[in-house]
């Protein structure tokens, strides 16, 4: 029995692995479809290209989760997220690379543990992995864009002084930044170019990075538009009040670091050495569990612990 559980672990780790990778080396990206809008493009190798006619393993079992309509509005959202992180997938997709890491940990924590609530707590986990990647990649995204931002309003500030509209000076500024922001900044010079107006394409920016700074000079953007004035003072203007706040931050963040370092032990040494207590004298810790006095005590540590990091958060959030 333990052999076959080990060859089915193997076997659902193999094939989420060669998903994972077909995905991110074989899967066209949405904002390539926008280049066979380009004049320059080649029209036989898009037909040549239509003609292969690639379905990845992914996809291919994502045709076979259900589509549930009650859930329309939480996958609209999921989708929304996805674009935010850049992962290149779908949430059928996604939710079949949850199905299989957690089955394949789920095994694998059975042929170790032998033991229905370890296999619980580990499919419980692995599902809500996937989660706190999309929100991590998110966030590291918003904060290279956030470093690079103060260096693209330049460019765009002399380009306009250069004599430049904004059409050029995004183009120009989408080809000197890296990525992310180059890829955002192509994102908008290629909606502005298929006809959708400046102030949508610039709405559909702010959508897709959650930036602060940048709502900052899109908002400033948006203004004098409207208005009139200079754009490339207005932007030089802005450009200084960014870096003065991004040099206020870094300051904030040395300053907290100690007290986001407590909340993080705080959280994770109770189920650190729970875990460990449990591997080595497994009834000593069931007495938790499976008592009423021990329920209580697992209660109240889980509401102190709660408790103590809203308290940390609260100390060190500070807005600015």
């Amino acid at each position: 029995m333990i052999y076959i559980v080990v060859f089915l672990t193997f076997l659902l780790v193999w094939t989420l692995s060669s998903a994972v990778l077909i995905i991110f080396f074989h899967k066209d990206k949405p904002i390539h479809k926008l280049k066979y809008f380009d004049e320059e493009i080649d029209l036989n190798d898009k037909y040549k290209d239509d003609k292969k006619d690639r379905i990845s393993l992914l996809k291919a079992l994502s045709t076979l989760v259900p589509e549930l309509r009650f859930h329309k509005k939480k996958d609209k959202k999921l989708e929304i997220e996805l674009m935010k992180a850049d992962l290149p997938i779908t949430v059928a997709e996604l939710l079949v690379i949850k199905i299989l890491s957690s089955s394949a940990f789920a095994f694998l924590a059975f042929a170790v543990f032998g033991n229905n609530i370890m296999v619980i707590l580990v499919f419980a986990i692995i599902w809500n992995v996937p989660r706190f990647i999309i929100r991590k990649r998110k966030k590291d995204r918003i904060k290279i864009f956030d470093s690079q931002l103060n260096e693209g309003i330049t460019i765009i500030a002399n380009s306009l002084k250069a004599g430049y509209s904004f059409l050029q000076a995004v183009a120009v500024v989408a080809e000197e930044t890296s990525d992310p922001f180059s890829k955002e900044f192509k994102k908008l010079l290629k909606e502005m170019s298929l006809g959708i107006s400046e102030e949508d394409a610039l709405r559909n920016l702010l959508s897709r990075m959650e930036s602060e700074d940048l709502r900052l000079v899109i908002n400033a953007i948006l203004i004098q538009k409207d208005i009139g004035g200079n754009l490339s003072e207005i932007l030089d203007n802005i450009s200084e009040t960014i870096r003065e706040r991004q040099k206020i931050k870094n300051e904030l963040k040395t300053l907290t670091a100690q007290g986001k370092l407590s909340g993080g032990i705080l959280i994770l040494m109770p189920v650190f050495l729970g875990i460990v207590i449990y591997l080595f004298n497994r009834e000593y810790v069931m007495l938790l569990f499976t008592t009423t006095i021990g329920l209580g005590m697992v209660i109240g540590a889980v509401v102190s612990e709660l408790f103590g990091l809203l308290l940390i958060k609260k100390i060190i959030h500070i807005d600015i």
